[in-house]
């Protein structure tokens, strides 16, 4: 199975929230109604995420989880997915297991969980790259709150840049 390693140079950019950031103490649903757009595909990265989102009535067509938070243990989410995906996915890193995995939720029953046997948050990466234009993709950041990013072209280019980065061409 072929690996891809974060490069430190990344794991330092990668730290700061890129996106939209709705603190903790915001996060309700009147807050969260103006960040989705009508018919766009929804995307929730890591198992607080995905479950804040569902405790708040918005249903993500993909979850991507763990059974981790910052690293601990935890009860996964409980949602209704149709499809399941399970991959293997060491900690900073991707595996070509996970890309397919990223690719092939996109033709799965909606809605999807990709289970990662590992660590899930690089997945959000080749989800940016490769999701439709106008796809929401919300990941939590620790102990602040979530981050919210509407794809369009410059978050493509830049994601991409970083894939590129590890020797990933989409």
């Amino acid at each position: 199975m072929k690996v891809y390693s974060l490069p430190k140079i990344l794991r330092d950019r990668l730290k700061h929230p890129s996106g939209k950031l709705i603190k903790n103490s915001k996060v309700n649903t009147n807050n969260l109604k103006g960040e989705f757009v009508s018919k766009a595909l929804i995307v929730a990265v890591g198992d607080a995420t995905t479950e804040t989102l569902l405790s708040l009535g918005f249903i993500p067509n993909i979850e991507v989880v763990d059974g981790r938070e910052m690293r601990i243990a935890r009860k996964l989410p409980k949602s209704n997915y149709e499809s399941l995906i399970k991959v293997k996915n060491p900690h900073s890193c991707l595996t070509e297991e996970s890309l397919q995995a990223v690719s092939d939720a996109l033709s799965a029953k909606m809605p999807v969980r990709i289970f990662v046997d590992g660590e899930e948050d690089l997945l959000a990466l080749p989800i940016m790259a490769s999701y439709p234009i106008g796809t929401i993709v919300v990941y939590g950041q620790p102990r602040i709150g979530l981050v919210f990013n509407c794809l369009d072209l410059e978050i493509r280019k830049s994601v991409i840049t970083m894939l590129n980065m590890m020797g990933i061409y989409l």
